[in-house]
C-alpha cells in the first residue's frame, strides 16, 4: 500500500470545538486517570535516549575511534549519516573545489543543548556517566583537535570529521577557514570542569581572534586560527570613551556578537574575573546603546558595511529587522537575558537594556490583534509599506516583506524577561502571543487566573521553555500543566522507543543529537520535582543542521545516480516508495539537478594554427544553463584571431596564447556570476614570449557580487605583452552597489601589461594595481580617477616602464614604491614620463628603487630629462636619494627633484658599463594542485580557416560548441540483467525554480552503448500524478532517464519506478 504523507508545520494547529480548559493550577483528570503519557514514561525515554547517545553517538568511524560525539543518527542503521559538503582540497579558486565530499561531523558549537541535557540528566538521576562521558569527549578535544592559540576546530566553517579523524569545513580552501560562531552559545561550565586551563585559552583566543578594534568593538565574524595568543594583555587593553552610534566597520552581526559577548562573560563567571566581564558589557553595549533614539530599537549591526535595496529605497543591513535579524528577540536574545539572571547584580545591565527593548519590540514591529511581527527598520519604518508607497502607479504591488509569527524562542525572550522584570507591557505581548497559539489566556499576571487549552495539539517542544518561565515568574503550575500537554504530544509523536531516539516523525530517517528536545523535556521534568536548579537553563543554542529525510516505507534496490545533483537533494530518494501529497512537497525525499551555475566541468576552448588569415569569431555567448563553463581559451596561431562578444564565468578564465598577435574586440565584456567569498574570479592571461594579446573589452562583475567576495580580477603571467585598452568609467560607480568594474586586484606577475586607454581609467577603478618580481606595468594610458582605488603598487624586482616607445603613463590614484622596485625611462629628443596626479606618491628608502635610463638617441652631456611628475599628488618618503642608477647603460647621471619633479641630468658617456645590479630574490612561487585535484574538462578546437560565428557547429571539430545546454539524466543501474516493459515518474515540480520539463525520454545501455528506448506511445509530463510509459520490452542492466529542462529553472523527480516491479 502506498503511504500519502503530509507534513503540517509544528507551529500551527486548528482551532477546535469544545475545547478543554484549565483554571487556576490543578492537574486535568478524566475518570480519575491522568490523560496522556506518564511522567515517568517521559522520564524513562529520556534515560533511554541517554543510554542510546553514549551506546551509538560516539565516534567509530576512520582509523582512530575517539570519545566524541556525532551531530545525528540514522534511525535505520544507528550509525551517522554521512553529510555532503562542499569543501576545498587546495585552494583558492573554483579549480579546487571538490563537491559533495562524505563527512561524519562531530561539532561542539552544534551541541550546547546534548551537553546541558547530559549534565543536567545526571544532576537529576545521580548518574554521572553521561556528564563525564562529556567530559572525557571535551577533554579528547583539547589534546587532539585544539590549535596553538586555544581555539578548537569547532563553528559554522570547521568541524571533526570522523571519517579523516581531521578538521575539515566548508566554503573556504582547504585549511583556511575561520572561527565562527554564530547564535550556539555552548554549555561553558562543562568546558571549564574537563580542562579548566584548556577552556580558560580557548574562551580567551574567542575574544582575541575575533576582536580587531577594542576602542570601538570592531570585530570579524571570521576568527584567526593562527593568530598567537598573549593571555596577559587580552584583557588589559587601553579602556576609551565608549563608541555609541553607528560607525563605519566590519559585519558584526549580533549572531555572532552575542557568543563572543557570551563566551567573555562566561570566562568572567567561571574565572572569577571581572576583565572579561567588562568588556563582554562593553561589546553589548554597542548594540544596546547604539538603538535609534525613536524607536529604542536595536541594530543587528553596531557598524555599518553594506546597503541592500535600490539607492533610492537602500535597506542598511544594520538597520534591519526581520524574522532572521531581530537579533535580541531571537537566541542571542535569550543568551543576553540568561547572563543577566546568572551574573546577579552584575547581569543588571543586561536585564534592564533588553527590558527596554523588548518592549519596543512589542510596540513597534509586533501587532497583538493578528499575533505578527512587521518586518521594520530600526527607525520604525515598515518596510512592506515602503514598498506600496513607492510602487509606480499602475504597478502591481508586491513585497518580499512578509510578516511573521512570533517564534517560541521570541516568546521565550519576553517570557524571560517578564520573569526578571515583571513589566506589564511584556505581559500584555506574552498574552497575546500565546493567544495566538491557541494555548487560552494567560490571564492578567496577578488577579485574573489563566484560562488555558488543555487541549492543544501543539507538539513543538520549544514552547514548554516559556511556559517553565512563566511558572517560575509566578509560581502558577497551570503554566506547568500545559507545557506537560506539550511535552506529551512531542514525546507521543517524535520518541521512537525502538531505537531510543527523537525524530519530528516516524519516517524521518535522521536523529538530531542536537536537537532541544530531550533538553525541553528534562526541563519540564525538573521543574515538575521543584529542582529546575540542576538542569542547566537553554540558552537559545542553535539546533545545528538538522537533517529531515524521510525514510521510505518500501525502498528499492536500485543503484542510482545523477548528471548534476542539487545539494542537499539526494539521489536516493528515486528510489523511496513514499509518495508526496503534491508535485511541490517537499516533506518528503526529493532528487533534484541543479540548475545554478555550478558547472562540473572546464570546457577548454583550442584556437589552433588552421587559418589562412586574420579572422573574426563573431557572436560569443554563454549559455547559462550549461554544465561547461568556458574557462579556458589557448590560442597558438601566426595569424590573427579576433574574438567578439561576451562570456561569462563562475571562476577564472584562463586565456594562454602561445604565439602569434591577437585580440578580443572592443565591445565585448567577460562577466563573473559567482561571489563565493573562497573563490576568485580573474581573468588570467598567460602570454607567452614573443607573443602579444590586446584585450579591448571590459571585465565586469555581476550584481550584488561585492556583499560575498572580494571581486573579479585581471592576471597577467607569461613573458610577452598582454595590452587593456577599454574605458572603465561608464560601469564604475563609487557607490560599490552600483559598481560593475571588477574590484579585485590588476596582478603583473611576469612579462609586460601595457595600459594603451585613449580616455578615463584603462583598468577598473576599483582595483589596486600589483607589479611583481619580474613584471613590467607599460603604455601610454591611464589608470585611476582620482579619488577611486587604483593605486599601483610595484613589489621588490617589479618593474615600471612608462609609454610604448617614447610616451607618457598617468597615474591618477598614486604610487607605491616598495624597497627593490625598478623603473625604466627611454630617453633621447625626449623621454618617457611617469605622471601621478592623484593619490599619495611614497617613495622608498636607502637608494633601492633602481633606475635603467634607456639612450633611444640624441642623449647629451648636461641635458635633464623629466621622470616623474607627481604636480596634484600627496608624497611620503620621497626623495631623490631613494633612487639609484642602473650603470650598466653608456652614460652616467644623477637624479634631483626640481618641485614635484623627478629630474635625471646626463653627465658624461659611460666608457665601461657595470654590471647591472643583482634583482631582488624572487618569492616562492605557489605550488600547482595535484592532478587528482584539479577538475575534468572537456576540449572544444576551433576548425574553420575563416573564421565565423561561435554558434555556428559546423566551424567547430566534429560539430561539438563550447557550454551548450545539454539535457540532465539520472539513471539505475542493476545487479543482474533486467526486462523492461514500461516506467512511471512522479515529477517534483515547485512552481518555481523547479518545473516539469520540457521534454523527456529512457535509454538502456546495451552491449556498453546507449540506445533509445522504442515507447508505445508518448511522453507525457503531468503534474500531481505518475507519468507512464510503455516499450517494446528489452533487457538491460542500466536504464537512463534524460530530461531537457526548461529555461531558467530545473526539474526534479520524487519517484522513478520500472515496470514491471516483479524483481523489487
Amino acid at each position: 500500500m502506498k503511504r500519502l504523507l503530509s507534513i503540517i508545520p509544528l507551529w500551527r494547529c486548528a482551532p477546535r470545538a469544545g475545547l478543554l480548559f484549565l483554571f487556576g493550577c490543578f492537574p486535568v483528570q478524566v475518570g480519575g486517570e491522568t490523560i496522556g503519557t506518564t511522567d515517568d514514561e517521559r522520564m524513562k525515554g529520556l534515560r533511554s535516549y541517554a543510554a542510546t547517545v553514549l551506546k551509538h553517538g560516539r565516534d567509530i568511524y576512520g582509523v582512530k575511534h575517539s570519545p566524541l560525539f556525532v551531530d545525528a543518527l540514522e534511525v535505520s542503521t544507528m550509525k551517522a549519516p554521512e553529510k555532503m559538503y562542499i569543501h576545498r582540497l587546495g585552494g583558492p579558486g573554483p579549480r579546487s573545489k571538490q563537491p559533495f565530499q562524505p563527512v561524519i561531523s562531530s561539532n561542539l558549537a552544534y551541541q550546547g543543548n546534548l551537553m546541558r541535557f547530559l549534565a543536567g540528566l545526571s544532576n537529576l538521576t545521580g548518574d554521572r556517566r553521561y556528564r563525564d562521558a562529556y567530559k572525557e569527549s571535551l577533554r579528547y578535544c583539547f589534546k587532539h583537535y585544539a590549535v596553538a592559540n586555544g581555539l578548537l576546530q569547532m563553528g559554522h566553517h570547521r568541524w571533526i570529521n570522523l571519517n579523516t579523524d581531521e578538521q575539515d569545513g566548508n566554503d573556504w580552501p582547504a585549511g583556511k577557514s575561520g572561527h565562527e560562531m554564530k547564535r550556539d552559545y555552548p554549555y561553558y561550565p562543562i568546558f571549564w570542569d574537563a580542562d579548566p586551563v584548556a577552556a580558560r585559552r580557548m574562551m580567551t583566543a574567542h575574544w582575541d581572534s575575533h576582536i580587531q578594534d577594542w576602542g570601538f568593538m570592531n570585530f570579524t565574524r571570521h576568527g584567526s586560527y593562527v593568530k598567537e595568543l598573549n593571555e596577559e594583555t587580552v584583557w588589559n587593553q587601553p579602556v576609551t570613551k565608549p563608541v555609541v552610534g553607528i560607525v563605519k566597520g566590519n559585519l558584526t552581526f549580533f549572531d555572532s556578537g552575542s557568543d563572543i559577548i557570551y563566551a567573555g562573560a562566561q570566562l568572567g563567571l567561571l574565572n572569577e574575573d571581572d576583565r572579561p566581564l567588562f568588556w563582554a558589557q562593553r561589546l553589548y553595549a554597542r548594540y544596546s546603546e547604539s538603538a535609534h533614539p525613536d524607536t529604542g530599537l536595536p541594530p543587528w549591526h553596531h557598524t555599518s558595511l553594506r546597503d541592500f535595496g535600490s539607492e533610492e529605497n537602500p535597506v542598511p543591513e544594520y538597520a534591519l529587522i526581520t524574522s532572521g535579524s531581530a537579533g535580541l528577540m531571537n537566541g542571542g536574545g535569550i543568551a543576553m537575558l540568561r547572563l543577566g539572571e546568572e551574573l546577579g547584580a552584575k547581569g543588571r545591565y543586561y536585564r534592564e537594556t533588553m527590558l527596554k527593548h523588548l518592549k519596543a519590540y512589542a510596540k513597534h514591529c509586533y501587532r497583538p490583534e493578528v499575533n505578527e511581527m512587521r518586518n521594520v527598520l530600526f527607525d520604525g519604518t515598515d518596510l512592506a509599506d515602503r514598498d506600496a508607497k513607492n510602487a509606480k502607479p499602475g504597478e502591481e504591488i508586491k513585497s518580499s516583506w512578509t510578516p511573521w509569527s512570533p517564534t517560541p524562542t521570541n516568546i521565550l525572550a519576553f517570557a524571560i524577561c517578564y520573569k526578571q522584570s515583571a513589566d506589564k507591557d511584556i505581559w500584555e505581548a506574552l498574552r497575546a502571543m500565546c493567544r495566538g497559539n491557541n494555548f487560552g489566556d494567560i490571564g492578567n499576571g496577578t488577579s485574573k487566573a489563566p484560562r488555558l487549552n488543555l487541549e492543544t495539539e501543539e507538539e513543538n517542544y520549544l514552547f514548554i521553555f516559556p511556559l517553565v518561565e512563566l511558572f517560575k515568574a509566578t509560581r502558577d503550575e497551570a503554566y506547568l500543566e500545559l507545557g506537560r500537554v506539550i511535552a506529551n504530544n512531542a514525546f507521543g509523536k517524535h520518541f521512537r522507543p525502538e531505537q531510543g531516539l527523537f525524530t519530528p516523525s516516524p519516517l524521518h530517517r535522521h536523529a538530531n543529537l542536537c536537537s532541544a528536545e530531550p533538553l525541553a523535556l528534562l526541563t519540564l521534568e525538573a521543574a515538575l520535582r521543584g529542582r529546575l536548579g540542576e538542569v542547566p537553563s537553554y540558552s537559545g543554542s542553535n539546533e545545528g543542521e538538522q537533517m529531515p529525510y524521510l525514510r521510505a516505507v518500501t525502498s528499492r534496490a536500485y543503484k542510482p545516480s545523477v548528471s548534476h545533483l542539487y545539494y542537499p537533494h539526494i539521489a536516493t530518494a528515486l528510489c523511496d516508495d513514499l509518495l508526496p501529497s503534491s508535485s511541490g512537497d517537499t516533506s518528503v525525499p526529493v532528487m533534484s539537478w541543479q540548475n545554478i551555475r555550478k558547472p562540473t566541468q572546464e570546457a577548454v576552448v583550442i584556437f589552433p594554427d588552421v587559418l589562412d588569415g586574420p579572422v573574426t569569431i563573431s557572436g560569443i555567448i554563454d549559455h547559462a544553463e550549461s554544465r561547461n563553463v568556458v574557462s579556458a581559451l589557448q590560442i597558438d596561431s601566426q595569424h590573427q584571431y579576433t574574438l567578439s562578444g561576451d562570456l561569462k564565468g563562475s571562476g577564472d578564465l584562463a586565456i594562454s596564447v602561445k604565439g602569434g598577435r591577437h585580440a578580443w574586440a572592443l565591445g565585448s565584456t567577460w562577466t563573473t556570476t559567482g561571489w563565493a567569498p573562497s573563490e576568485t574570479y580573474n581573468m588570467v592571461m598567460d602570454v607567452a614570449k614573443g607573443a602579444k594579446f590586446s584585450f579591448h573589452g571590459l571585465v565586469q562583475e555581476i550584481e550584488g557580487a561585492y556583499t560575498w567576495c572580494d571581486g573579479a580580477g585581471i592576471v597577467k603571467n607569461g613573458l610577452g605583452v598582454c595590452e587593456l585598452t577599454a574605458d572603465y568609467t561608464p560601469i564604475y560607480d563609487p557607490d560599490q552597489r552600483n559598481n560593475r568594474g571588477y574590484r579585485a586586484a590588476t596582478t603583473v606577475n611576469s612579462g609586460v601589461l601595457m595600459v594603451n586607454n585613449a580616455s578615463g581609467s584603462g583598468v577598473s577603478p576599483k582595483s589596486t594595481v600589483v607589479v611583481n618580481h619580474g613584471a613590467v606595468l607599460s603604455g601610454n594610458g591611464a589608470i585611476g580617477i582620482g579619488g577611486s582605488s587604483s593605486l599601483v603598487v610595484v613589489n621588490p624586482g617589479g618593474r615600471i616602464d612608462p609609454g610604448d616607445g617614447i610616451g607618457t603613463l598617468t597615474l591618477r590614484d598614486g604610487l607605491e614604491l616598495r624597497e627593490g622596485a625598478r623603473m625604466q625611462f627611454e630617453i633621447g629628443g625626449q623621454s618617457d614620463l611617469l605622471r601621478i596626479t592623484g593619490g599619495t606618491f611614497r617613495g622608498s628608502k636607502h637608494r633601492s628603487v633602481v633606475i635603467t635610463i634607456k639612450d633611444r638617441g640624441g642623449v647629451k652631456a648636461g641635458r635633464s630629462y623629466n621622470l616623474i611628475d607627481f604636480t596634484g599628488a600627496s608624497f611620503v618618503d620621497v626623495d631623490a636619494n631613494d633612487f639609484r642608477l642602473d650603470k650598466s647603460q653608456n652614460f652616467q647621471g644623477t637624479f634631483h627633484l626640481v618641485g614635484t619633479r623627478l629630474q635625471f641630468s646626463v653627465f658624461a658617456p659611460r666608457l665601461s658599463p657595470e654590471t647591472p645590479p643583482a634583482m631582488p630574490p624572487a618569492p616562492v612561487s605557489e605550488p600547482v594542485l595535484p592532478v587528482e585535484q584539479q577538475r575534468k574538462s572537456s576540449t572544444y578546437t576551433w576548425s574553420s580557416k575563416n573564421g565565423g560565428e561561435w554558434e555556428d557547429s559546423a566551424n567547430w571539430e566534429k560539430g561539438k560548441r563550447p557550454n551548450d545546454k545539454k539535457a540532465e539524466w539520472v539513471q539505475y543501474e542493476f545487479e543482474k540483467l533486467r526486462k523492461i516493459s514500461g516506467v512511471q515518474v512522479y515529477w517534483y515540480a515547485n512552481g518555481s525554480d523547479r518545473q516539469i520539463p520540457e521534454s523527456w525520454r529512457i535509454l538502456y545501455r546495451h552491449q556498453g552503448q546507449w540506445k533509445l528506448a522504442e515507447p508505445l506511445g508518448s511522453y507525457p509530463v503531468e503534474l500531481d500524478q505518475f507519468n507512464e510509459v510503455t516499450f517494446k520490452a528489452f533487457q538491460t542492466d542500466c536504464i537512463r532517464l534524460e530530461a531537457r529542462l526548461r529555461p531558467g529553472v530545473s526539474a526534479g523527480i520524487h519517484e522513478w519506478r520500472v515496470l514491471p516491479e516483479d524483481d523489487r
